[in-house]
């Protein structure tokens, strides 16, 4: 009898796991946070603070060698598990060997739709996983909601060290991985959002136009050293500025994941602000996130410094209500000299740019003394934004 209806009833399940149903209405939001404690009790990994929502209730269950699992990987597996679409997926194993012990380990998660609003912890203590949870109140009554506005901030790529490790579509609180060289604390103080949220758009260099470290390299060395700056006009091509297409579009796939997660934190009956400083590799990862949020949210300003690949795809710029980009002038008329140009990321007009009063291009000044290969292109030589843009001026900062 038990094998009849394992027979029986195979062929729907099998058929429901590649034809996904709606399971319910979702009424609730639940905030992960995840970390380890010493024995006693103080934070050695991880962070209290939320790393992001959803809107599922998750629990792991029958955890085997749960001491092996690190923080990163109960972050990552977490992530992974809740990023699943609605679907009948309401259990899934993960599994691993040990690379130390080569012993085999399994963990089990759970997700049912959250019916309250709920905070969960995932905390490791002496070497074993505790789930914590916790109600709280967060929505509020719709008739009470005002629109707030908030500041995002999508970082590009993180460097060569951290090429593997590319962006877990985390919102955060905070700029984690110390990438804005405090350029961000002066967006915040001009723009005065009611939140600020911090987003990693950092993929591997495969997906930029220069696809290999190695063309990078020669792409250094040959516009900044080896040149003759009395011609420099057939010398252009020595920066990597052959569109990398399918890179650039895989990043901003990505980035929808990070718009579903910011989503989360957005008010439910009324539209919030949304402003945007987006940097180099981040500017594709963007394009992602606008897909997902451009209907829920108001669009006010987006600044876009040095975008990597920025003329591959765009959107109706004038649907913010200011849109600027920032960066080296290579490819209008007078060109800056190809020893100061952003070589990281050979600029071009993000595609879709409109030209008013509110929207446009803005070129690093002629007598900007950090105008090469890398300094053109950093955050960390962005100030000229604040301190050369005349109050009012294109492309001036404003609340």
């Amino acid at each position: 009898m038990r094998f009849f209806l394992v027979i029986f009833f195979l062929p729907f399940f099998t058929f429901a796991q590649f034809h996904p149903k709606k399971i319910g209405e979702v009424t609730g939001l639940v905030q992960f946070s995840i970390w380890e404690e010493d024995t006693i009790g103080n934070v050695i990994h991880g962070s209290k603070e939320v790393v992001f929502q959803h809107n599922y209730s998750v629990d792991i269950h029958k955890p085997r060698y749960d001491n092996l699992i690190s923080v990163d990987q109960m972050k990552q597996l977490v992530f992974e598990f809740v990023s699943i679409p609605k679907s009948l997926i309401l259990m899934q194993k993960k599994s691993w060997r040990d690379s130390l012990t080569n012993k085999r380990v399994r963990i089990f998660f759970s997700r049912k739709i959250a019916e309250k609003q709920l905070k969960i912890a995932f905390v490791k203590r002496k070497g074993i996983w505790f789930v914590f949870r916790k109600d709280y109140t967060m929505l509020v009554d719709s008739d009470t909601q005002i629109p707030k506005h908030i500041l995002i901030l999508v970082n590009g790529y993180r460097g060569y060290e951290r090429d593997p490790n590319e962006t877990d579509n985390l919102v955060t609180t905070k700029d984690r991985y110390h990438y804005w060289y405090k350029l961000d604390d002066r967006f915040i103080d001009t723009l005065h959002p009611n939140a600020t949220y911090y987003l990693d758009g950092s993929m591997s260099v495969r997906t930029s136009n220069h696809r290999s470290s190695l063309n990078f390299v020669k792409s250094y060395y040959f516009s900044s050293h080896f040149i003759n700056r009395k011609d420099t006009s057939r010398y252009l091509n020595r920066l990597n500025t052959r569109p990398n297409s399918s890179g650039f579009y895989y990043r901003k796939d990505k980035g929808r994941i990070g718009g579903k997660t910011l989503e989360m934190l957005l008010q439910t009956h009324v539209k919030d602000t949304l402003d945007i400083v987006c940097h180099s590799m981040g500017y594709a990862y963007t394009l992602g996130i606008l897909d997902v949020l451009k209907d829920r949210v108001v669009l006010g300003k987006i600044y876009i410094l040095s975008p990597e690949n920025g003329c591959q795809d765009g959107m109706d710029w004038s649907q913010f209500q200011e849109a600027w980009q920032y960066g080296s002038n290579l490819d209008q008329a007078n060109p800056d000299p190809i020893w100061e140009q952003d070589g990281i990321a050979p600029q071009c007009e993000v595609k879709g740019m409109v030209y008013d009063a509110n929207h446009g291009r803005v070129f690093i000044p002629k007598d900007w003394p950090k105008k090469n290969f890398v300094d053109s292109h950093m955050p960390l030589g962005y100030d000229w934004i604040f301190d050369r843009i005349p109050k009012g001026g294109r492309g001036s900062i404003k609340r």
